[in-house]
């Protein structure tokens, strides 16, 4: 039995059903499955995967969208020991193998409806079984039938606060996927401060409408089981359905990236939906535009909460906008700060160090570093790059930043080059790298461009080989269809040029693309 004083995550499912066995917990499509339930069924997981033979430390992946499920793979592989291993479905087959091959998973749990996307007879002769959700497939077991495979009594695998519970993929700047180490610490730690930041009570109805193969979205539903509250999984964003949703169920705070409040802003039929019950908005993932901002606080009087953070950092927070920023009395400097992330979070320190990570005052731009009981243990099987990002204790998060004299963080640039395009994460390395493999194509630069749905949108400069035909945009898209997930695709166009500019190493100026871009889409 583990110690007394371990922060376990599974301890949580345990605690609601005895404190709230009655109590709705999920809402999906029509099912609801109550804390007591809950508590069982992952019981039940737990207790057939150890009882087939998987050992505590072993990865279970589980490719799946929203759903009852989804969160019963993510607690029963905690309450055996095992980690977690979600796997983003909007990716390609190609991606998807990459990231089962670094993860090596001894089980893979995955939804019919993304089955043709794995590689089952390379899964097979790895030794890797593979279970399917919804119905049972040749030379893989169903679901339902792994949780009638348990044993009687409760998993208590030997565990400690310090183990690995879940393992995230986050493209990193090289475009390969990197899996990020979170502890049961690290989780129990950011729910608690999830729950201390946006006040939550134990009577909310949350609704979850982002991913939770995803970092944010996922700990804010941490924080409501934390908290024994209702949560409602719809799969994917649609206006109307988001809306009827907020009405039927009672919605009381939700989880919005700012391309979601854009849509429900523009959706004709919005002043027929009866949306009383909502209190609290926290939107993050991307820039919110100031306008953009006075116009949810004027249509909706919803009460705005902004957060920031990282996969990395355990899985959401770093940064909040409160609610009292966000109420506007006229004051010019309260509504400069709604350009910020916010101040840090109540388990977070956040410093600016320069480029020989000594720290700078306020007001001076740097790297943004974080420190704090949530921040990841170091990514999977990458030794150099885990000392690299924690150098010195503290995470560094490639952003360029300034805090100013009241706490406020600024990002003011991105080191890294990330763009962010409707709440999703894409790295240029990674399309410019799908990119190199048409056969017209010699070199190419992608660069993020300002969309006013998306935030971000990526844009392709492309230099061709000498004599080839040019491709058309049609052409280029369906090649990368091949390879990437929708949401990586330069939507913002593809720009054929002789050369790239280059700085005197040799490095692509993407700066200057950038800016060319601007002035050429402005």
């Amino acid at each position: 039995m583990p110690p007394a004083n371990q922060m376990l995550m599974g301890a949580v499912a345990v605690k609601n059903a005895l404190y709230a066995p009655d109590k709705c917990f999920l809402v999906e499509e029509g099912r609801r499955c109550t804390f007591g339930e809950f508590n069982r069924r992952t019981d039940a997981l737990a207790s057939g995967m150890l009882t087939r033979g998987l050992k505590p430390g072993q990865r279970v992946a589980v490719i799946q969208h929203n759903s009852i499920e989804l969160l019963e793979v993510y607690f029963g592989a905690m309450k055996a020991g095992m980690v977690a291993m979600p796997v983003n479905v909007m990716l390609s087959p190609a991606e998807i193998g990459h990231i089962l091959g670094d993860g090596a998973p001894s089980l893979v749990i995955v939804s019919a409806d993304y089955l043709g996307k794995l590689d089952l007879a390379g899964l097979a002769q790895d030794g890797v079984e593979v279970v399917v959700i919804d119905k049972e497939e040749q030379g893989a077991q169903s679901y339902e039938n792994l949780l009638k495979s348990a044993g009687q009594a409760p998993p208590d695998p030997p565990l400690s606060d310090d183990d690995v519970a879940l393992l995230i993929y986050t493209s990193g700047t090289t475009g390969m996927p990197k899996g990020v180490m979170l502890t049961h610490r690290n989780l129990l730690c950011d729910s608690w401060a999830t729950c201390v930041a946006r006040c939550l009570g134990h009577d909310e109805v949350s609704l979850v409408t982002a991913p939770l193969y995803q970092s944010g979205a996922l700990g804010s539903m941490l924080g409501n089981t934390l908290r024994t509250n209702t949560v409602v999984l719809l799969n994917g964003f649609k206006p109307g359905q988001v809306l009827e949703t907020i009405e039927r169920e009672r919605v009381s705070n939700a989880l919005f990236v700012p391309t979601m409040l854009i849509k429900l802003l523009q959706y004709p039929e919005l002043d027929r939906f009866d949306l009383s019950s909502m209190r609290t908005v926290i939107y993050g993932a991307a820039p919110m535009p100031v306008p953009v901002l006075r116009q949810v606080i004027d249509r909706f009087g919803w009460e705005l909460m902004g957060a920031c953070g990282a996969t990395e950092t355990g899985p959401a927070y770093i940064a909040f906008l409160n609610r009292e920023d966000h109420r506007l009395d006229g004051d010019p400097a309260k509504e400069r700060r709604l350009a910020s992330v916010g101040r840090e979070g109540i388990n977070a320190q956040v410093r600016i160090l320069d480029e020989h990570d000594r720290p700078l005052p306020a007001g001076k731009v740097g790297e943004i570093v974080v420190r704090g009981p949530h921040i990841m243990k170091g990514y999977w099987n990458k030794p150099q790059e885990t000392a690299e990002a924690l150098r010195g204790g503290w995470f560094h998060t490639g952003d360029l930043g300034r805090i100013d004299q009241d706490g406020y963080i600024f990002i003011v640039d991105r080191k890294k080059d990330m763009i962010i395009s409707g709440g999703f994460n894409v790295y240029p390395r990674e399309v410019e790298m799908a990119l190199a493999e048409h056969p017209a194509v010699s070199e190419s630069a992608v660069v993020g461009i300002p969309h006013e749905m998306w935030g971000e949108t990526p844009l392709a400069y492309l230099v061709l080989h000498p004599g080839t035909a040019q491709p058309g945009e049609d052409e280029l898209m369906d090649f990368l269809r091949e390879r990437l997930a929708s949401f990586k695709l330069p939507k913002g166009g593809f720009v054929f040029v002789d050369s790239l500019p280059r700085t005197a190493s040799g490095k692509v100026l993407k700066r200057s693309l950038r800016e060319q871009a601007c002035k050429e889409t402005a």
